[in-house]
């Protein structure tokens, strides 16, 4: 500023100039003095004198010819900070105009990313986004979006499978509503919601809709002819989805085959049953139909008898669930926990001494060991959906019928013993012999003939050879048709 002192404080003035001010203004230019102030000490005390007011004469430069901050304001068009300050604030208004929102994202877009919602998303996710706006539920009740609807997005409670009205809304074609009327599919159920994915085209909503129509009856609210309809296009929308490459729809079919489910035990086709299983396994490497084809190679069921490459599939299938985390094998070894200590104390009470009491025995051991492997074993959707529509809701079977007692199966006989019974005790019935396997593995094993003959109470060999499977001796698993 202009002002030179030998030290901190002038002489014989009555007032200092601070050295450190005056220096900054040299060294880093006038800007920089203007804005830390010079620092005046009149009398020893400390007062403030000059500040960046337009013209102020305690600016620094002023009095040596050189161009204070006022005037470079002026020049800058009167802006108070510098220019890359200016520039920053121009790119970020500039990004902020530039910014795109939902609300300009075409509709097509829209789809597309519910789309992908609905192919891993749970039904409450997906409708709570669509409920967000009215595009929204465009979007989500498009066909593009609902094409892809998964088994998550279809997780849905059977006691949910309802309109409102409280009848039965299971396939009827007048209640299925047009896949872009969000109000339409909230009022009338469930139901609608995966009707409005099979008239879009999901694969899976084909294959879990099938199932439910071929499977589901609803023996109080519907008339016999209406189920008879029910089934026929559950078995239609099945065999669609196969077509459309649903590995799980290629081996349900092979078990209606098996069965000659929905027909007369005369339309019983295992040969038909096992080209399925071996078109599964081919094109998709499924799991469920390597595992039902090896089955049929070591009994001969459907196809020439070959035991080597039979049990060569049981091993792959069993590899896959081991890779894919399927605790198959640790439900196995809980279940056989659970029973050993069941088994030990009916043991230690020693008053089974009727055939009745035996036989409750061995519910109670199988009921021990299915309670622990459950623990480790995971449902599909479709399976507990099947499983809860006769349990939790309390649907009734068709009279004289029964459901298949693998513990995680849910599929029912759609007539009179059409699934094929245990050769060894004859108290149990599965609708495939993949089932047999895995239930016998898992409880049926400890409720079975061995188990009776433990405690005394077997039948005899007589009684037993009479439903005995051929080639398959006693207290081994096995069915009979």
């Amino acid at each position: 500023m202009g002002v030179v002192t030998r030290g901190k404080w002038g002489s014989g003035l009555g007032f200092g100039v601070d050295v450190r001010a005056t220096q900054t203004a040299r060294v880093n230019g006038p800007s920089s003095a203007a804005v830390g102030c010079v620092e005046m000490r009149p009398g020893g005390s400390h007062g403030r004198v000059g500040d960046k007011r337009k013209g102020d004469s305690w600016e620094a430069g002023a009095g040596r010819g050189e161009p204070g901050v006022a005037a470079k304001r002026a020049a800058r068009g009167g802006h108070d900070v510098a220019p890359h300050v200016n520039n920053t604030r121009r790119r970020v208004s500039e990004r902020k105009q530039n910014k795109t929102t939902v609300d300009d994202l075409p509709d097509h877009v829209l789809e597309v990313i519910f789309g992908h919602l609905a192919s891993d998303s749970k039904p409450s996710e997906y409708f709570d986004a669509m409920l967000t706006s009215t595009r929204f539920k465009r979007a989500g009740t498009s066909r593009r979006a609902l094409s892809n609807a998964g088994d998550k997005v279809l997780a849905i409670k059977a006691k949910d499978w309802r309109a409102s009205n409280g009848k039965s809304n299971v396939t009827s074609n007048s209640e299925i509503c047009s896949p872009c009327d969000l109000d339409s599919l909230r009022l009338a159920g469930a139901s609608a919601f995966a009707n409005a994915a099979v008239r879009a085209g999901s694969v899976f909503a084909k294959f879990f809709v099938g199932s439910v129509s071929f499977y589901c009856v609803d023996v109080t609210n519907e008339t016999p002819e209406n189920n008879a309809i029910n089934r026929t296009r559950g078995a239609e929308l099945l065999a669609d989805a196969a077509r459309d490459g649903s590995e799980d729809a290629h081996h349900v079919l092979a078990v209606m085959h098996f069965n000659g489910s929905g027909g007369l035990r005369k339309d019983k086709d295992p040969e038909a049953g096992a080209a399925l299983c071996v078109r599964g396994n081919i094109l998709f490497n499924s799991v469920a139909a390597k595992r039902e084809l090896g089955h049929c190679l070591q009994d001969g069921f459907g196809v020439e008898r070959d035991a080597v490459l039979g049990k060569k599939l049981l091993q792959e299938a069993a590899a896959i669930d081991q890779a894919n985390g399927v605790g198959m094998d640790v439900a196995v070894v809980a279940a056989s926990a659970a029973a050993a200590e069941v088994e030990e104390v009916l043991r230690k009470r020693n008053d089974i001494n009727t055939l009745t009491k035996a036989i409750d025995a061995a519910a109670q051991v199988a009921a021990a060991a299915k309670t622990a492997a459950s623990k480790h074993l995971t449902k599909t959707s479709t399976q507990k959906f099947l499983l809860d529509w006769y349990g939790e809701c309390g649907n009734l079977l068709l009279p004289g019928t029964t459901s298949c007692s693998h513990p995680l199966c849910g599929r029912v006989e759609t007539r009179r013993h059409e699934f094929r019974r245990c050769s060894c005790c004859g108290r149990v019935r599965y609708c495939s012999r993949s089932c047999q396997s895995a239930d016998w593995r898992l409880q049926h094993k400890f409720a079975c003939l061995p188990l009776l003959e433990l405690y005394g109470w077997a039948e005899s060999d007589t009684d037993s050879m009479d439903d005995e499977t051929p080639g398959m001796p006693v207290g081994t698993p096995g069915v009979d048709a």
